[in-house]
């Protein structure tokens, strides 16, 4: 029987990794021994991130910088004109193994953080300062529980009640993408100068045509314009991204492994090496030792599973590799869950900084999202963790299309439009539901509280009202904070640790 195993430290204050505040990052932790991707996935869907084994939710009423969880409708995203050009420069950088005119100038720009946040790019897919600055877990000394026996047991029937079943995901009509209507700008838009100064640009495209019509003209040549037959559809991301040549100067390779492989561990001194560089240089931070490199991005409690309907590696924790010719380049750590590719951190080697590795890698995640959705429906989503609007740095984040934010009220999603950011700039805590009745489909009330499940012991497990009776002390007050924050279903679901 697959479990999920928490132990509920209840409410945290730390150092905050946007705003450099101390202790004014304010929410809620706990430790996750074991958990399965689906619990995971609804974890995240409230609000919830892990950071290695430790679950963090903020508390957006309280703390100094709200996280609001954004994800990306992979299915519906769009590439914008910076997408195109940042392909197309990794592509000729592939091609003929140079570096466009710009590029150098471009490559001492993104090591250096502008406080205007706009040459953010090294940090896309990230957590932008780096998810272990943002929420520290607390110095709490962790039990020794030991989960084979636990699943050995209840396999054998040994447990005092069965896992509940899990629900199964529902749509929600709000995530229909409103955005594709939006920003239609053309030329035609600007704003016509009256008094014959600043007039209106015009586009390249535009400007070759003139000059052709002014050659032929000159040349005593009638005014002929080529009809190109038009393309029936615009390229696809995939087809952007994928277009290499077998007489390409550089492989760009991938690989994609699971934290608890044989070839993580075989690779460990490479990517070791790499994240260390990308700390010293890009973060200025003196880097991590090897244990806490592997506590911070290779040990996660989500439980590598392989359902005959999942995707071919099944669900749980990656690593992507990006391999340029044979060397390592970048790593990109994701959690592939039920519904979605969930981003945890991304780093690579400065070197290559001038291909803006960080957006690059973005949208090779999308294109994960897309390729997992052919063979698995329901995973459909790109989660890029949290979009902290009242951190400028980090608004980057709600620039890619078909982006939406969570309510942290309702828990209903809705699309990330300019109405939002303005709410954002007059408010840093917003509630996006605009519906006043509406509420958590899953809320936790007092008198769900009989059904929370509780792990007592190596090989048993109870629910609430058993265990007032068996214990005498009931720890009424923590119990429903716990199942408000999780809510309802993974209150019944999960076992809250009391051994």
């Amino acid at each position: 029987m697959d479990f999920t195993i928490v132990d509920y430290y209840g409410p945290q204050k730390s150092k905050c990794g946007y705003c450099k505040g101390v202790q004014c990052s304010m929410g809620c932790g706990m430790h996750a021994y074991t958990m399965t991707p689906k619990d995971y996935q609804d974890l995240i869907d409230r609000g919830w991130r892990r950071s290695g084994h430790y679950c963090y939710k903020q508390d957006n009423t309280k703390t100094c910088c709200p996280h609001y969880t954004i994800k990306c409708d992979a299915l519906n995203f769009k590439l914008s004109k910076s997408h195109k050009k940042i392909i197309k420069r990794m592509n000729r950088f592939l091609r003929d193994g140079k570096r466009g005119k710009n590029d150098e100038e471009l490559n001492s720009s993104m090591t250096s953080e502008k406080p205007d946040g706009e040459n953010m790019e090294v940090e896309m897919n990230n957590e932008g300062c780096g998810i272990r600055d943002v929420v520290e877990a607390p110095n709490v000394p962790l039990k020794n529980i030991n989960l084979e026996a636990f699943a050995k047991a209840n396999e054998k029937g040994k447990s005092n009640e069965k896992q509940p079943g899990v629900q199964k995901p529902k749509t929600n009509a709000m995530e229909i993408d409103k955005n594709s209507t939006q920003n239609n700008e053309t030329p035609n838009n600007s704003k016509n100068s009256t008094d014959g100064a600043n007039p209106p640009c015009k586009k390249a495209k535009q400007m070759r045509l003139e000059r052709r019509l002014a050659k032929q003209a000159a040349k005593g040549l009638p005014a002929v314009i080529e009809n190109k037959p038009s393309k029936s559809q615009e390229k696809s991301l995939k087809e952007f991204l994928n277009d290499a040549k077998p007489d390409d100067k550089h492989k760009l390779n991938f690989e994609l492994i699971h934290v608890k492989s044989k070839e993580f561990f075989k690779t460990l001194p490479m990517t070791y090496a790499l994240y260390k560089k990308y700390q010293t240089l890009i973060h200025k931070d003196p880097p991590n030792a090897e244990q806490e490199y592997l506590d911070f991005l290779q040990r996660s409690p989500l439980k590598l599973t392989k359902p005959s309907d999942g995707p071919p590696l099944g669900y749980g924790s990656f690593h992507q590799q990006y391999y340029l010719d044979d060397q390592l380049i970048a790593v990109a750590v994701i959690d592939i869950l039920p519904y979605c590719v969930s981003s945890v951190y991304f780093f690579y080697d400065p070197d290559y900084s001038f291909l803006s590795l960080g957006t690059y890698s973005s949208l090779r995640e999308i294109e994960l999202v897309q390729d997992l959705a052919s063979k698995v429906p329901a995973l459909k989503y790109y989660y890029m963790g949290f979009y902290i609007h009242s951190c400028p740095k980090m608004r980057y984040k709600g620039k890619l299309s078909a982006s939406y934010l969570l309510c942290p009220e309702a828990y209903t999603w809705h699309p990330l439009s300019d109405e939002i950011r303005l709410k954002l700039d007059a408010n840093k805590y917003q509630r996006f539901n605009d519906d006043p009745l509406a509420r958590d489909e899953n809320e936790f009330e007092e008198s769900d509280m009989d059904l929370v499940l509780l792990m007592i012991d190596q090989s048993s497990y109870v629910k609430y009202r058993q265990y007032r009776q068996i214990a005498g002390s009931d720890d009424h007050a923590a119990i429903v904070e716990y199942g408000k924050l999780v809510g309802k279903p993974l209150a019944h679901r999960m076992l809250y640790l009391k051994m």
